[in-house]
């Protein structure tokens, strides 16, 4: 479902609908957030992922689990009877599924009555049982190992859908760069995705299918493990890298070789993925006879969507720095372009390929596409004299992290500079950080010259200068900086603003009491020794 849905429960006991209003359509959650779907129609704004790896007799039983569960058995002879068939399982955005815990539902023979609306207009009238009403145990049972599989379902669609309809770009990179090592990583991929389908058409994992790619999993885990140590060293090159300078330097001297690597590891691991499902979905039939079976399958499960996830978190970090380098790099003077998959591309260009692999892998993680930076937005406290700039209101979005708010922006210099009067330097402060930058630094290149984190803030002193320009000086766990506001800044009205900067710095202020020493001078062990001597006495 997207992230638009929202669902909401009946909130009065009276307007309990008789027999003939009853909704036909069902959710019964069977994992936080994911949902079977029962019904003769899916609602618009749900998204529908047929069973995978359920055969008839499963799927039967649990259809029936399921719609005793929700009332069904109670109005299938009044021509309800195609609902009770279990259609395949949803995923119900957060704010869904939050929703429909937090209303207040009408309940009526263990069955919650709910409303879904997509894009602000009503949708459907669902029966909803969530995960913790205790006739869901029922329908869980009838699901059998079965339920092990499904919740792995959205990701296997997923890969299936990326396999199809993405990585174009991306692709020609792997050939340019890393050829001998894409033919090989290509072909197992396709194969597995050749049998994924194959078995999703027949409904199970079948000998015959297996046996297409038995024996694959000591190739697949070498792939992964071969990509997985090149984007890491990526990541570890990447973070050594102090200054921005350096940072975006590496990153335009390996952007294609970053590109491909990261391409080959997702490649790599949604091979070895869909591997382990395919082996799971073999084990499958013999898993609800067989408890040995039962609980391997179990562990292939868990252990895969636990490595799967772990890994590419890393790869999302350094495509999301790469992305940004390169949006940088097309905000500065001058066309720079640079050399991806064989022919020069400019940096929107391998821009928009990086945010492409991006999109790729959170589809295949099964989660929200990643956002590119918002534009941004001033804050109620800047010290300009006249309009911000328009370079620094489109870089500074760029070197913000994900989630950081900025909460003042001025114009000041540093006295770290050789002279900082002549120097001139931005300055920015988040709910994270505070930034200073040369404006040469950020026009030319891109750059923050200091961070210092709002939690190192140990004091702020702000001297009354009478009637000359303000100053502020920021004492941090390891460093001391002055900053010091331009002549223009003595006027009432931007000596007010700086004033309130400095507030807002010193609102940070604080001195962990890790760092307070104990300390008992003997002078004071001997004063306190008397006291109690002269109590005593």
């Amino acid at each position: 479902m997207s992230d638009e849905n929202l669902a909401k429960g009946q909130a009065e006991a009276d307007d309990v609908p008789g027999p003939q209003e009853l909704p036909s359509t069902a959710l019964v959650e069977f994992e936080d957030g994911l949902a079977l779907f029962l019904g003769d129609h899916v609602p618009d704004g749900l998204r529908l992922v047929p069973f995978t790896f359920m055969d008839p007799a499963t799927r039967t039983a649990v259809s029936t689990a399921a719609g005793t569960a929700v009332g069904f058995g109670n109005i299938a002879a009044q021509g309800a009877s195609a609902a009770m068939q279990a259609q395949g399982i949803v995923r119900l955005a957060p704010q869904t599924l939050q929703a429909l815990k937090t209303a207040t539902p009408i309940v009526k023979d263990g069955w919650n009555l709910g409303t879904l609306a997509s894009g602000g207009k009503f949708a459907a009238q669902v029966r909803w049982l969530p995960a913790t009403a205790a006739t869901t145990a029922s329908v869980v049972a009838a699901m059998g190992p079965a339920i092990t599989l499904m919740v792995i379902q959205f990701q296997l669609n997923q890969i299936a859908d990326v396999a199809k309809h993405n990585l174009e770009l991306t692709t020609k990179v792997l050939q340019v760069v890393r050829q001998e090592q894409w033919s090989a990583v290509s072909g197992y991929h396709n194969t597995l995705l050749r049998e994924l389908s194959h078995a999703r058409q027949i409904g199970e994992v079948t000998d015959a299918v297996f046996g297409e790619v038995r024996g694959y999993q000591g190739e697949l885990s070498r792939q992964w493990d071969v990509f997985e140590t090149a984007v890491q060293q990526h990541v570890v090159e990447l973070r050594a890298k102090v200054g921005h300078k350096e940072r975006q330097q590496y990153l335009a001297d390996n952007g294609q070789a970053v590109i491909a690597d990261a391409q080959a590891l997702l490649l790599a691991q949604t091979s070895w993925f869909v591997y382990q499902a395919l082996r799971a979905g073999h084990l499958l039939k013999t898993a609800k006879h067989d408890s040995q079976d039962a609980e391997l399958l179990k562990n292939l499960v868990t252990n895969a969507q636990a490595l799967h996830g772990k890994t590419l978190d890393e790869t999302d970090w350094l495509l999301d720095q790469l992305a940004r380098e390169f949006a940088i790099i097309d905000q500065l003077p001058g066309k720079r372009t640079f050399k991806i998959g064989g022919s020069a591309r400019a940096a929107k260009d391998a821009e928009s390929m990086v945010r492409q692999l991006q999109q790729a892998l959170a589809a295949i993680r099964g989660q929200d596409a990643p956002t590119e930076p918002e534009p941004l937005v001033l804050p109620s406290i800047t010290v300009f004299e006249g309009d911000v700039p328009g370079e620094l209101v489109r870089i500074l979005p760029l070197r913000l992290d994900p989630g950081e708010h900025l909460l003042a922006l001025a114009d000041a210099s540093c006295d770290r500079w050789n002279v900082p009067l002549r120097d001139s330097g931005w300055v920015a402060v988040t709910d994270r950080r505070i930034l200073v930058t040369r404006q040469e630094s950020l026009r030319r290149i891109g750059a923050i010259d200091i961070e210092l984190k709002v939690d190192d803030i140990r004091y702020v002193r702000r001297p009354d200068r009478g009637d000359r320009a303000p100053v502020m000086d920021v004492i941090t766990k390891d460093a001391n900086l002055t900053l010091q506001f331009p002549g223009w800044s003595k006027s009432i009205k931007h000596r007010t603003a700086a004033k309130q900067m400095g507030e807002l710095v010193a609102s940070f202020m604080h001195l962990p009491p890790s760092e307070v020493p104990t300390v008992r001078p003997p002078e004071i062990e001997a004063n306190i020794d008397g006291s109690v001597a002269a109590v005593v006495s």
